[in-house]
């Protein structure tokens, strides 16, 4: 044990000596207290003026930038007259047990006692006034004597030497003034600058790193050795603390140590990662509201929620040593900053949280997840679906079901992957009965995580979508498809924009419109008749290769088990299904080369049947009025002209009046184009073409009966009799 201490209190340098008592310093005699002080004052002093506190650095006397790092006693300054053996019988009487180690007189004639510690004790400056109050309190120091000097306690006090040094008592036992410091830093612990770590993941680590060094129950409070210190000792001289430990024996160096330099860096960081990890998954602020992930959707939350849920957490509300912020403060800036959004929407593709898409943060709230494949895929382990759907398809040169699951496998592996890849609208066209509805709202929709009905959506009646966004199946099926769409043009122009753009315009009810990214499909069931095949979208070459369009079999399954015994084997069944789905390889003949991966696939009565009920049949209808009228005037192969000349030459033609919509000008040129187009790909559709001018477009129309409507009938009604 050592004291420190000064020759004078200009002197920053400190010089150590075991017993300041024999120094055998002298001083003058002052008449004037205030000689003595300017003495105590002068560089040229040679004395004693002596502390039992050590600082971070020995050499230097304590001050704000050398604070306090370890104790080596405590002294106490009473403002009482000398009286020695009334002095006496008082410590003999007050202090048994806890005698002062020595006595003496100070430069003003009063009393001054100082009890040794046995040993140099570590101590934090944080902890220093806690425990010099605590040991105060211990020693009754206030009621031993009047006039105790409360200055005594303070780290940076020097005292000067005095007189009349006497030994009363032997220095304090370790217990006494530890176990006083373990109570100081429960009653305020030492904090670390970091983050605060549970103590049970402390205590994992610990025993994981120093087996067998510590006996006890790791938890706050308890008390071992210095386990982290390789020297081959056991004894007891370290406490466990919320961030470290708070040290009492010499061999720490330190009065406090922290996790970060007991179990490293990368361990805190680590811990530090994961802790703000998991806040980044739950909280988020888009400027003026904060939301939290609950069951797949984002709730908008009070401020005070989260402060209490970081809180329960493990954040701490209190702002660590020489921190400007708390735990939670840091943490709710964390969210502002690094957890901004701009808007909240399902993006089925992706698996990351937050998608960055046309300069927007889209915090994803998606929660579709598409049947998770089995292990084995062998058709044995689905029946009932390879039954039903072998026979399910009208054939055409290629068995149809291969389109079929070509165009399912592209739809299924991009949920599965979270890539986005386009494909076809798939229509299916048959009788009913047959499982149409079954096919695209329990199979496939179940196979790809949900599905919704778009018939509202897509017929144009509503322009709310928040539903539809949530999955990748929309379905419309022949119950509702033929009573929501008025108007052929208008579905085909949405079912068009559907599959073409890898995105939609996502709307909910009271929000903004943002745009998002989709390639999911749409599913149409239609019955065979007229009604319902007024749906199906004009097949011209801007078409064609967005639909996929099956027929179904008059043939194919028309018995199924009960909705509950389906309901069994469609979920048994299915993840075989998938399995075997994804082991199957694409014919090439299936293969398509374009942005949708399969090849469309249009069955020729469907085909029929959208031509029959599409525009290009109406137009078709009054150009051949307009043809068969034209060759009794016109002695050319070909007519010329504007599409205001072809609608004033049909008027003429029926005796000035309108046939049909012929006197609309937006039906003429949207029909003429279709027509247009269609006589392009196949050389059964009379030719009609046109070619701008400076002047206008002018359109050509071939005028040879080969190409007359009632000339394909005939050829097939001679062909019926030739057969009979």
């Amino acid at each position: 044990m050592n004291y420190h201490y000064l020759r004078n209190l200009k002197e920053k340098k400190i010089h150590k000596s075991p017993n300041i008592a024999g120094l055998g310093k002298q001083k003058p005699k002052f008449s004037l207290k205030a000689e003595f002080r300017e003495w105590c004052a002068d560089v040229g002093t040679d004395h004693v003026f002596y502390s039992m506190v050590e600082g971070d650095n020995p050499s230097v006397r304590i001050t704000s930038e050398n604070p306090p790092n370890a104790i080596h006693g405590i002294v106490a300054d009473y403002d009482a007259p000398v009286d020695w053996d009334v002095i006496d019988k008082i410590i003999a009487a007050q202090c048994k047990g806890l005698l002062p180690t020595w006595r003496s007189r100070t430069e003003s004639g009063y009393l001054r006692l100082v009890w040794e510690f046995s040993s140099r004790m570590p101590i934090t400056p944080e902890m220093f006034p806690t425990f010099m109050k605590r040991m105060a309190a211990y020693l009754s120091l206030d009621r031993l004597f009047a006039g105790f000097d409360t200055a005594s306690l303070k780290s940076n006090q020097y005292f000067e030497l005095g007189e009349e040094w006497i030994k009363v008592g032997d220095p304090l036992p370790e217990a006494t003034y530890q176990t006083i410091l373990l109570k100081a830093a429960m009653d305020k612990p030492p904090q670390a600058v970091e983050t605060s770590i549970p103590i049970e993941e402390v205590a994992e680590e610990v025993l994981k790193r120093f087996p067998d060094r510590w006996e006890e129950e790791f938890t706050i409070g308890s008390r071992g050795p210095l386990f982290w210190i390789d020297d081959g000792i056991d004894r007891e001289g370290c406490q466990v603390t919320e961030d470290g430990m708070v040290c009492y024996s010499d061999r720490a160096g330190k009065g406090f140590v922290t996790w970060r330099e007991i179990l490293g860096k990368q361990f805190v960081e680590d811990y530090e990662t994961k802790k703000i990890g998991g806040l980044i998954d739950n909280y988020w602020f888009n400027g003026k509201y904060y939301y939290k992930l609950l069951f797949g959707t984002a709730q908008q939350i009070p401020r005070e929620q989260v402060v209490m849920e970081l809180r329960k957490a493990g954040f701490s509300p209190k702002p660590k040593k020489g921190q400007p912020l708390s735990e939670v403060e840091n943490a709710i800036l964390s969210i502002c900053n690094d957890n901004r959004i701009d808007e909240i929407a399902p993006v089925i593709f992706s698996d990351e949280r937050v998608v960055s898409y046309n300069s927007h943060r889209i915090l994803n709230s998606a929660n579709l997840t598409p049947v998770q494949p089995a292990d084995d895929g062998d058709p044995s382990l689905w029946p009932f679906l390879n039954k039903w759907m072998s026979g399910m398809f009208i054939n055409g040169d290629t068995p149809t079901i291969e389109y079929f699951y070509a165009w399912l496998k592209r739809f299924y592996t991009a949920l599965l992957d979270k890539e986005a890849a386009q494909g076809q609208a798939l229509l299916l066209v048959g009788p009913t009965n047959k499982g149409k509805t079954l096919l695209s709202n329990r199979v496939i929709a179940a196979l790809v995580g949900g599905w919704a009905n778009a018939s509202d959506y897509v017929s144009g009646q509503t322009s709310f979508n928040k539903d539809l966004a949530r999955v990748a199946a929309w379905c419309i099926d022949d119950t509702t498809s033929a009573a929501s769409f008025t108007e052929q043009r208008k579905a085909t122009e949405m079912i068009k924009k559907c599959v073409a753009n890898p995105h939609i315009t996502y709307q909910a009810k009271y929000c903004d419109e943002v745009s998002l990214p989709w390639c999911g499909r749409i599913i149409m069931s239609l019955n065979m008749d007229a009604n319902s095949l007024s749906v199906i979208p004009a097949l011209d070459s801007s078409n064609r290769d967005k639909l996929m369009a099956l027929q179904i079999s008059k043939e194919s399954m028309s018995k199924f088990p009960s909705n509950v015994e389906l309901e069994g084997i469609i979920k048994n069944e299915l993840p075989h299904f998938a399995k075997w789905l994804l082991d199957w390889e694409v014919p090439k003949e299936v293969q398509g080369a374009s942005r949708f991966g399969v090849v469309s696939y249009i069955d020729k009565t469907i085909a029929s049947a959208a031509y029959d009920n599409s525009s290009r049949s109406s137009i078709a209808e009054l150009v051949e009025f307009f043809v068969k009228r034209a060759r009794e005037y016109y002695t050319y192969p070909t007519w010329q002209g504007s599409l205001t000349e072809f609608q004033v030459a049909v008027h003429e033609f029926n005796g000035g009046k309108n046939v049909g919509m012929s006197n609309s000008l937006e039906f003429v040129r949207r029909g003429m184009l279709v027509l247009e187009d269609a006589s392009r790909n196949s050389k059964k559709v009379r030719p009609v073409s046109s070619e701008i001018t400076g002047a206008g477009k002018i359109w050509t129309i071939d005028l040879n009966e080969k190409f007359d409507i009632d000339k394909g009938i005939t050829q097939q009604v001679k062909h019926d009799a030739l057969r009979n």
